[in-house]
């Protein structure tokens, strides 16, 4: 039996007060040497970067009458973090603050531990942060008058501006330069140009990489560093393919081709051999990989009837796709698409390369063509940003000659703002889908330069971005013993997956934390199947695909925040090798032709214009999300049904209201109590470890965009200011009063995180729900890891259970809402919008009155609010 569906409940408005006071928390603090040790430990160090200074100087103005004052990039090692740091830096004349870094973790010893007040020092790692700042040698000598003068007298009162040092010298773990080797550790340089060696070696002369330049505050100093590099590289016989700065994320970048002689110096003789990497004005250097797709079969594809679209579309598009060009004379996206090619890529981009982006159109437009569903109405607006690839035929591949964070900044600007001073081309656009991600950057510790992009556009235009958390497609390991049995091997599979987290991470730009990342399961619409011989089912029944990244994301954030349906995926049964190998590869079956997958629309022979194939990934994850995320905003925007209710939130809220109402109808499931158990995780370490796996959960469409009479579902969305606490009353429904029966009560919070793109803690605000009730909610947190779930801008919490729920005949369930300083203060005046989504459900054969019950107690606090206004 299925509970008739009921409409979307709007709170009235919040109660707004000071956000309270929270008791200090009992924390480990970090113990620290004393000024002397210091000064004993860095003194050498102030004097082999004073040496630096001296060396650069010469080398620089070797004939020159008058010396030349050098600026270095130093590094402050600092155990732990300072507060406001940058601020003390900038007041110190000659430095200038470049960034904040996560360092390495390192060993507790005599100098630097953690210390808790009733254990005493503990074995637990120390977390450091790396301050970069541009230096010159006046500036060092300041810095090392400042570090002796508190050596001395370590209570010494320093000038305005400067107290920080003194806590930063107290933390300072090491003194140095930013080297070679800084440049390249956690980018997958030196990797990928041994492989490149490795693979190819003499069949290409050239490689190209990524240049991040430190973001410099003044435009004349940036042209001067970009200068410089450029000279760099075209003294190295190389040659620079773009350059972009979008000074809103602090990002400068240059887009470069080297000879392959850089290469084999690097794996040869270092990475000091390089003078790119040698350069001060040089962040990171990345090898530069254009995202690429294959074509999904070169066979022929199935044939599909699907009725054209009579007449054009009378609304204008709310959805865009970023993406490759479609066959837009396809049966199912004929008169249905707006293409925006201000590139020309159209005009050589052969039928048969246009595959993905046909298929993500078709996905948005029609969901799996296998479940023959309804068609959106309004036209899909698309925006090409591939092209077919030079070499390999049928692929696709991302501009190769652009940085992907400007092609986009650009391409997103063109469609809210315009740009050439032209009009904006689709301002009714909404919603963003990127099915696309980088390739050569998995999730590190740093927030990506295209994650950073996603976050300030979906801030300053408030779109709402649907991205891919990615696909790794390679084979999965498993050992021989249990290469016979698919069961066994579905277990072997998961462990092998889960033991291999760090290597199939989030792919940019699915780490943004306003962008909503998608991840898929192992469903599609095709039904049963008979499976050949030749291949393997090892994924479970709906749950989370082997080919999908997983989390956690920047910060241990959720990520994918949810997963949705993205094809099953079939394996080759593996030959036993004759030698006994202790493990065997699992690759992944061809099943294009035949299923299973999703059914797509895709370029035919000779023109067809009504062939299919079948296709999987997290890509047809986040394209049927996207439709469903249309689906939502023609819920909002019909508002409420009755005038007694109070109306649905204003459309500004829109974006966000639609991001908290799809991870609203995301659980786990069946899937924690599996998991656990093929995992043989304790249930201490099984949220955390889960958490980074499913991020939310499986979407559950059912539940999208509607109540039950079994479950009321209430809608708000708000501007915050900073230290304010927004209350929201829920209703208690009567039946539920005093029954020991199951309930489950849901809250989802999302909000538009402004962010400071050079700092550690990225967000500069950040907004969250206080924890519910577990006592008055009558039961327990289950799902997502607590301390997880407010690391990002998407916090979603579910209490259930069977106690009986105590409470008198007009009492509420409130809802904190609170904001709060986070990287830095949010001003006066400032606010941060947000959506809140709350839910309140039984069982049907416990209560079918829940969604009228709510209902009719909204309607009364509306009068009674109105009774109060009328009075005073």
């Amino acid at each position: 039996m299925t509970a008739e569906p009921r409409p979307l409940l709007a709170f009235g408005a919040p109660k707004v007060a000071g956000r309270p006071k929270q008791k200090a928390r009992d924390l480990p603090r970090l113990s620290k040497p004393t000024s002397g040790r210091q000064g004993a430990r860095l003194t050498p160090q102030f004097g082999e970067l004073r040496s630096a200074f001296d060396a650069e100087r010469a080398r620089l103005s070797p004939d020159a009458r008058d010396e030349v004052d050098p600026a270095l990039v130093v590094v402050f090692d600092l155990a732990g973090s300072v507060t406001d740091f940058r601020n003390a830096i900038d007041k110190v004349d000659g430095l200038e603050f470049l960034s904040e870094l996560i360092g390495e973790q390192s060993d507790p010893d005599d100098d630097f531990h953690m210390v808790e007040s009733k254990s005493g020092r503990t074995d637990k790692p120390v977390q450091h942060s790396l301050y970069l700042m541009l230096s010159n040698a006046k500036a060092i000598d300041q810095l090392l008058s400042l570090f002796k003068t508190w050596q001395t007298d370590p209570t010494i009162k320093f000038a305005r501006g400067l107290g920080r040092f003194k806590t930063a010298f107290e933390q300072l773990t090491s003194i140095r330069r930013w080297g070679p080797e800084d440049r390249i550790r956690e980018t997958g340089l030196r990797e990928q140009w041994q492989e490149t060696l490795d693979l190819v070696d003499q069949s290409v002369s050239t490689v190209m990489v990524e240049i991040e330049l430190w973001y410099r505050s003044d435009a004349r100093q940036r042209a001067t560093a970009q200068a410089h590099v450029e000279q760099v590289i075209a003294d190295s016989g190389g040659r620079v393919l773009d350059r972009s700065q979008i000074g809103e994320i602090s990002y400068h970048a240059l887009l470069a081709e080297l000879p392959i002689q850089q290469v084999h110096s690097l794996t040869t003789e270092g990475a000091e051999s390089i003078q790119l990497l040698a350069t001060d004005e040089v962040m990171f250097v990345s090898p530069f990989t254009p995202m690429h797709v294959a074509p999904p079969t070169t066979e022929t594809s199935i044939q599909f009837d699907l009725e054209p679209r009579r007449g054009a579309p009378s609304e204008l598009p709310r959805v865009a796709l970023l993406d490759g060009l479609p066959f837009t004379n396809h049966d199912a996206l004929a008169g249905r698409l707006v293409v925006d090619d201000p590139d020309g890529l159209g005009e050589d981009y052969p039928l048969a390369s246009r595959y993905h982006g046909t298929a993500m159109a078709s996905l948005i437009i029609h969901g799996d063509l296998a479940t023959r569903s309804e068609p959106i109405d309004r036209p899909l607006y698309v925006r090409p940003i591939m092209q077919p690839h030079e070499f390999m035929s049928g692929h696709e591949q991302t501009l190769p000659d652009r940085l992907f964070p400007d092609l986009l900044h650009r391409a997103v600007k063109r469609i809210v703002e315009g740009d050439a001073g032209h009009d904006p081309v689709a301002p009714s656009v909404r919603v963003i889908n990127l099915s696309i991600g980088s390739q050569a950057r998995a999730l590190v510790r740093r927030m990506s330069p295209v994650g950073r992009l996603l976050d300030w556009l979906a801030h300053s235009y408030n779109l709402l971005f649907i991205v891919s958390a990615g696909n790794h497609l390679g084979p999965i390991t498993i050992p021989v013993t249990v290469a016979s049995d698919p069961e066994s091997a579905r277990s072997a599979a998961i462990r092998t997956l889960h033991d291999s987290a760090l290597l199939r991470g989030i792919l940019p730009p699915g780490d943004a934390l306003n962008a909503l990342t998608i991840g898929a399961t192992h469903t599609d619409g095709l039904g049963d199947i008979d499976v050949p011989d030749t291949a393997w089912d090892i994924t479970h029944p709906n749950g989370p695909a082997h080919y999908g990244a997983t989390g956690p994301g920047v910060d241990r954030s959720v990520k994918p925040d949810l997963h949705h349906t993205g094809g099953r995926a079939l394996y080759t049964r593996p030959v036993i090798p004759a030698d006994r190998l202790e493990t065997v590869a699992v690759e992944l079956a061809q099943t294009a032709t035949t299923g299973p997958g999703l059914q797509v629309a895709a370029p035919g022979r000779a023109g067809a214009t009504n062939h299919t194939v079948f296709s999987v990934g997290t890509s047809n994850a986040t394209a049927l999300v996207t439709r469903e995320a249309s689906r939502l905003f023609d819920v909002l925007e019909a508002g409420s049904d009755d005038s007694e209710d109070a109306p649905l939130p204003d459309p500004q809220y829109h974006p966000l209201l639609v991001r908290a109402l799809l991870a609203h109808a995301t659980s786990w499931g069946d899937w924690e109590p599996q998991l656990r158990r093929e995992l043989k995780l304790s249930k201490q370490e099984a949220r955390r470890h889960l958490t980074a796996l499913l991020g939310y959960g499986r979407l559950d469409t059912d539940r999208l965009g509607a109540g039950a009479t079994n479950r009321a579902v209430l809608v708000s969305g708000g501007l915050i200011a900073g230290d304010q606490r927004h209350t929201y009353e829920l209703p208690l429904p009567p039946s539920l009063r005093a029954r020991a029966e199951w309930h489950r009560l849901t809250i989802t919070l999302a909000y538009m995180a402004p962010t400071v793109s050079r700092l550690n803690r990225y967000r500069s605000a950040k907004v969250y729900f206080a924890t519910p009730d577990k006592q008055l909610a009558g039961g327990e947190r289950i799902d997502a890891e607590h301390n997880s779930v407010r690391r990002g801008s998407l916090q979603h919490e579910i209490v259930q259970g069977s106690r009986a729920m105590v409470f008198g005949d007009d009492d509420t369930f409130p809802i904190h809402v609170e904001c709060m300083d986070d990287a830095q203060h949010l001003g006066a005046g400032k606010t941060v919008r947000y959506a809140l989504v709350v839910s309140i459900e039984t069982a049907e054969q416990t209560s079918t009155t829940i969604h009228d019950e709510v209902r009719a107690r909204l309607r009364q606090q509306a009068r009674d609010r109105a009774r109060g206004r009328v009075q005073s």
